[in-house]
C-alpha cells in the first residue's frame, strides 16, 4: 500500500516528482497537489498555454487539467504535495472552501510567486510533515499527527490562497469573467459539447461576442481551445490506458469511431492508433 492510499497524502521532492509528473507525454494528475518550487524552474503546458514556475513559486494541479511537462533546470528544487480529495475533506477545519473555490479550481492553474518568507515556513512544514509520512519508526498516533500536520498545512495555504483569489477576482474584468466562465463550463462539458453555440447560450451572449472575448483574451478562438481540451482528454486516454479506440471515442461523446479518428487525425496528422503507438516499448 503506498504512503497515499495509507494516509491520505503524500510527499513528493525533485529526486522522485517525475514518478507523479511524465516527462515525455501528455498526463492528467490522478489526485490533486501543490507543487513548490525553491529554486531553478520548471516549464509545463496546460490545455492551451505554457506556464513557468521558478523559485519562490507554487501552483495547483488539477485532475481535471492536462499537463506536458517541457522541460526541468539542473538546479531545480522542488516539493508536491499530493492528496486524496476525501481525506481533505473528512478532516475538521473551520474553512469550507480550500477545494471548491472558483479560483482555486481554475486560475489557480498558473504560478503564484510566495514571499520568501512565506515559502520558508511552508517548506519548513512540508519537510516535517515528509519526515513523519516517511520515518520507518512505528510512530504511537501517527494518522493522527499526519492528520493535524497537514491541516496545518492547509491553513497556511488558505490563508496564501484567500489573499491571492480576493485579489484576482477583484481585477477580473468582464471580459475575463466571460473567458474564465467559458473555460469552467468547458471542463464540465466537454465529453459532449464541442460547439461553441453551446458555451455562448450558457452565459446569454452571442457566439460572435465570446469568440471575439476568448481570442482577445487568449490569443486562441473558442473552437481552437475546445478542440485542444479534447485532443488533450483523447492524448491521455490513448498513452494512459489500454482502452479500445472504439471506446475512447465514445467516452468522448463521437458518435463512431470513425468520427473520432478522422477529428483526431485532422487536429494531430495521426491516426488515434499511430498516437498510440509512439508509447509502446
Amino acid at each position: 500500500m503506498s504512503v497515499l492510499e495509507e494516509f491520505g497524502v503524500e510527499i513528493f521532492t525533485q529526486h522522485n516528482i517525475f514518478e507523479r509528473i511524465s516527462v515525455d507525454k501528455p498526463f492528467r494528475p490522478e489526485n490533486p497537489a501543490f507543487v513548490f518550487v525553491k529554486t531553478g524552474t520548471i516549464k509545463l503546458r496546460q490545455h492551451f498555454s505554457d506556464l513557468e514556475l521558478s523559485a519562490n513559486m507554487f501552483m495547483v494541479t488539477d485532475p481535471q487539467t492536462v499537463y506536458e511537462m517541457i522541460s526541468v533546470s539542473d538546479d531545480f528544487q522542488s516539493r508536491m504535495v499530493s492528496y486524496k480529495r476525501e481525506f481533505i475533506s473528512a478532516l475538521s477545519l473551520k474553512f469550507n472552501r480550500l477545494i471548491t473555490y472558483r479560483y482555486f479550481r481554475q486560475q489557480m492553474n498558473r504560478g503564484v510567486p510566495f514571499h520568501e518568507d512565506e515559502m520558508e515556513l511552508v517548506w519548513k512544514s512540508v519537510n516535517f510533515l515528509k519526515y513523519v509520512l516517511d520515518s520507518p519508526t512505528e510512530i504511537i498516533y501517527k494518522k493522527e499527527i499526519i492528520e493535524h500536520l497537514f491541516s496545518v498545512f492547509c491553513y497556511q495555504m488558505a490563508g496564501v490562497i484567500s489573499k491571492e483569489d480576493n485579489n484576482s477576482m477583484s481585477r477580473m474584468s468582464r471580459q475575463e469573467e466571460i473567458v474564465f466562465n467559458f473555460l469552467k463550463d468547458l471542463t464540465i462539458h466537454y465529453h459532449t459539447e464541442r460547439t461553441v453555440e453551446f458555451y455562448a447560450e450558457r452565459q446569454s451572449i452571442t457566439t460572435r461576442h465570446l469568440s471575439s472575448v476568448v481570442k482577445s483574451i487568449t490569443g486562441k478562438s473558442a473552437s481552437e481551445i475546445i478542440a485542444l481540451i479534447v485532443m488533450n482528454e483523447a492524448k491521455v486516454l490513448l498513452n494512459s490506458s489500454e482502452k479500445p479506440v472504439s471506446e475512447i471515442s465514445s467516452i468522448l461523446g463521437f458518435s463512431d469511431q470513425y468520427s473520432f479518428s478522422h477529428f483526431f487525425k485532422k487536429h494531430l496528422e495521426l491516426s488515434p492508433t499511430q498516437y498510440r503507438n509512439q508509447f509502446k516499448k
